[in-house]
């Protein structure tokens, strides 16, 4: 969980460059994400870069969420029923 003044620098990164922008960039960041995910499958470990990847994406999402103001309960509430649905899967 982050402090609120890294909260605040978020809202002001994602207020500057603006929602078409920044769709954009968490494209650009998932798809770093998606191969530092490749490469850790390959090692059959995580590789050292796992951590900025994920840490860049957790930020994309936090100023999409912002500026689309999408609220964190109905996040939850579609992870809840997914989380469900795929426990009903492995049963």
């Amino acid at each position: 969980m982050l402090d609120k003044d890294s909260t605040e620098k978020i809202h002001k990164i994602a207020d500057h460059y603006g929602l078409h922008h920044q769709l954009m960039k968490t494209v650009e960041e998932l798809n770093e994400l998606s191969l530092e995910c490749a490469k850790s499958w390959e090692n059959k470990g995580l590789t050292v870069n796992i951590i900025s990847e994920i840490a860049d994406v957790e930020i994309m999402i936090e100023q999409i969420k912002y500026l689309g103001k999408i609220a964190e309960s109905d996040i939850d509430e579609v992870k809840e029923y997914k989380i469900g649905r795929q426990i009903k899967r492995m049963s």
